[in-house]
């Protein structure tokens, strides 16, 4: 099957032709910057490790150095790039302890939503998270899989109405999207049904205790493929494979 121009601008690694495939009509370059640059991270086409320095990004969004910037910041804040005095900024690397962080820190915040939400359902967001698992449940492919599947735990977490723990458990989410891309990050959607169903019977332990189980075997199998010899130097690899049965989160 012939690839679209999006793969191949993922498969060779070319973040101009990547952002030429994003623009859709009179879209402002300046707007596309940032998530432009989040998913190429995500695609492995900007891999750990990688200079983005400001004037080669203003180059290829045809833009001035000031909102390239801003969207550098906004990476930074949400784990994607770090920067350093008189170096400028770089895709950043997790290693296994980054993981075993990220993991802990998410059972915790998001047992504590599942705590404070499960009282606060009604029938309607019953019946609106439902036809989100239903969508999640549906996508075929590693990308749209992770796509709905945020938009499900997005939308089941805001039911909270805690902006702030929002906004900490999505950027702890968006710290691992990149890991949870690799091919060989594989793992039966199994969890996704439990989790769902102890949501709809209102046991707020159960679903807490199958979400936590559930996130420390993602981590440990996380962890382990990062210490697998070469798996670092192969990450740009591995998140290019063919459709995946992935059912990480």
């Amino acid at each position: 099957m012939a690839r679209t121009a999006r793969e191949d601008a993922i498969h060779g690694g070319d973040l101009a032709a990547f952002v030429g495939t994003m623009q859709s009509g009179p879209r402002d370059r300046e707007e596309l910057i940032l998530p432009a640059l989040r998913e190429a991270i995500l695609e492995g086409i900007l891999p750990p490790g990688a200079r983005l320095r400001q004037e080669d990004l203003a180059a290829v969004f045809a833009t001035s150095r000031i909102p390239v910037r801003e969207a550098l910041r906004a990476l930074e804040y949400e784990g994607l790039a770090s920067s350093e005095p008189h170096r400028g900024y770089t895709v950043t690397s997790l290693d296994a302890s980054d993981i075993e962080e990220i993991y802990e820190l998410r059972i915790l915040l998001e047992s504590h939503a599942v705590q404070l939400l499960i009282p606060l359902l009604t029938d309607g967001d019953i019946d609106e998270l439902g036809a989100l698992y239903d969508s999640m449940a549906e996508a075929t492919g590693p990308d749209e899989q992770l796509a709905r599947r945020e938009d499900f735990y997005r939308s089941l977490y805001a039911v909270t109405a805690r902006p702030r723990l929002l906004e900490v458990i999505g950027r702890l989410r968006q710290e691992v999207a990149r890991p949870l891309r690799w091919k060989l990050a594989r793992h039966t959607p199994s969890h996704h049904e439990v989790f769902w169903q102890a949501v709809k019977d209102g046991d707020a332990d159960k679903a807490a205790a199958e979400l936590a189980a559930h996130y420390r075997r993602i981590s440990a199998l996380l962890r382990r493929l990062i210490r697998s010899d070469g798996l670092m130097r192969a990450d740009v690899a591995t998140s290019r494979g063919d459709e995946s049965e992935t059912g990480l989160g």
